[in-house]
């Protein structure tokens, strides 16, 4: 264990005390100290002596931000904390607090990396902190363990999501811990295209108490006007016209299973009540009918818009919202993991190998390449939608190579190499420009921006108020800036 002491007497008199524990301390007198530590070996405990957490320079005022940053650290304890936990993430952090805890400011500590506090000051009893030393112990067991299996790939062939990044592997780890609860409702939010099906799917496969039973998928958006309500709950013969038999709907249907509501903010505001009564009571009515049937389904509800915005439009009930957000998972979009890319198109090469009559053996690696500069916004989607496509149209061979690749993506991609080399020729003429002493970065930069400015207001075909939201400025600053290049005729 690691002590990082402060100046204030007492620490030494604890270290002894530990080690008469059966600790082994180690002292470190200052962050740096500790960091130097923390770089030649690994401990899994660190005590953190925070004298001044909740002290007056921690809860705000001037100096409240840094760098920029909207909660950075503004004590010196806690820029401590901030380095230690960027030198060994893997470290389990618990601070010592003088007197009483600040909520605030151990709020922001634990965004930092704090793991637990504990209330300590010299001449007390440290029960209470050999009680928290030996639950983060535990909780450093587990993150060796999650590392271990990312390490292993044991988390991704558990859920068969075809990935080898660390951000998806602490999605799995959660949505692992969430599959074992099986009834608790999920809701798995992402941009379109992310994969959330996959997720769910994967969520399903290893709640083992579900997965042997059935998992069906409805699209809200689809299901839409008077055969919606008969579409989730069913209907008896005779209850409108064409209901020619009875239907036990998608919610009877995945009894005993699981039930993807996928595009949920998309569900008409007059069905909501209704699906609320069903997480609820667990309970459905079919349309025609005047008993209830009782069902035992997981939900899981999957969107790509902000609920809580729709919340405050009054588009979606905030009690509906409430009880899907029990679990939340979201899931990043594919540029935050370009590494994933090889896997995902291996996987559905697989899935989709009766589009082509041979076997893929191999792909050139400038494939891999050129999709994950090509894929934008379309996500995963647009990537499965593109090996389809090169299956599809694939007229000879067992390897994958460029000119497989679908026309769009090409072109797209040369278009993003066009911006970069268009990007690096100006760099390097602002550069010539600057080292000549005829202009200052400063003059350059408003000269560009002025330019700019004016070949917008030329090519626009739209308001003011649409040319300054493409340009990602305010309007009171679009304005401002019309006004000091005298641009505003």
């Amino acid at each position: 264990m690691l002590l990082v002491r402060s100046s204030r007497t007492g620490t030494n008199e604890l270290a002894t005390a530990l080690e008469s524990q059966q600790f082994q301390v180690t002292v470190a007198h200052s962050a740096q100290i500790a960091c130097m530590e923390l770089t030649a070996r690994e401990y899994p405990l660190i005590l953190l002596d925070l004298v001044d957490v909740g002290g007056a320079e921690s809860t705000g005022g001037a100096g409240a931000r840094e760098n920029g940053e909207d909660d950075a650290p503004v004590n010196e304890g806690l820029r401590a904390l901030r380095e230690i936990r960027r030198v060994s993430p893997v470290s389990q952090v618990v601070v010592l607090v003088c007197g009483r805890l600040d909520l605030a400011a151990c709020c922001q500590a634990v965004r930092y990396g704090a793991a637990s506090f504990v209330e300590w000051s010299p001449g007390q009893s440290i029960d209470n902190i050999i009680d928290r030393l030996n639950q983060a112990m535990g909780r450093y067991e587990a993150a060796v363990e999650e590392g271990r299996q990312v390490h292993t790939r044991q988390i991704f062939d558990e859920t068969g999501v075809p990935s080898q990044s660390q951000i998806m592997a602490k999605l799995l780890f959660q949505a692992k811990r969430a599959a074992l609860i099986s009834d608790a409702p999920i809701l798995i939010t992402g941009e379109s295209g992310t994969g959330k099906q996959l997720l769910a799917e994967a969520i399903h496969r290893m709640d083992p108490k579900r997965r042997n039973k059935p998992f069906l998928t409805v699209n809200c958006a689809a299901i839409t006007g008077s055969l919606a309500e008969s579409a989730l709950f069913g209907h008896r013969k005779g209850a409108f016209t064409g209901a020619t038999e009875d239907r036990p709907g998608y919610f009877r249907a995945a009894d005993g299973g699981t039930l993807l509501l996928d595009e949920i903010s998309e569900l008409e505001r007059t069905l909501q009540p209704k699906l609320l009564r069903v997480l609820q009571e667990g309970m459905v009515m079919p349309v025609g009918d005047h008993r209830e049937y009782p069902v035992d389904v997981r939900i899981i509800a999957a969107c790509n818009r902000p609920l809580p915005v729709l919340v405050e439009r009054n588009e979606f009930r905030l009690d509906l919202y409430q009880r899907l957000n029990v679990i939340s998972l979201n899931v990043p979009p594919l540029r935050d993991r370009p590494g994933d890319i090889p896997l995902l198109v291996q996987f559905f090469l697989k899935r989709y190998a009766s589009y082509y009559p041979h076997p893929i053996e191999s792909v050139d690696p400038e494939v891999y390449e050129v999709l994950s500069r090509s894929i934008g916004s379309g996500n995963v989607r647009e990537l499965e939608n593109a090996v389809r496509q090169i299956l599809a149209l694939k007229t000879s061979g067992t390897r994958i190579e460029l000119s497989d690749i679908p026309p769009h993506l090409l072109e797209k991609n040369a278009n993003l190499r066009t911006e970069e080399q268009v990007t690096e020729s100006l760099a390097s003429a602002a550069i010539a420009v600057l080292r000549s002493g005829r202009r200052s970065l400063v003059d350059m930069l408003d000269e560009v921006e002025r330019l700019i400015l004016r070949e917008a207001l030329a090519t626009s075909t739209g308001t003011h108020a649409d040319l300054a939201r493409q340009l990602g400025l305010s309007r009171r600053t679009f304005y401002n800036k019309l006004k000091k290049y005298d641009l505003s005729s």
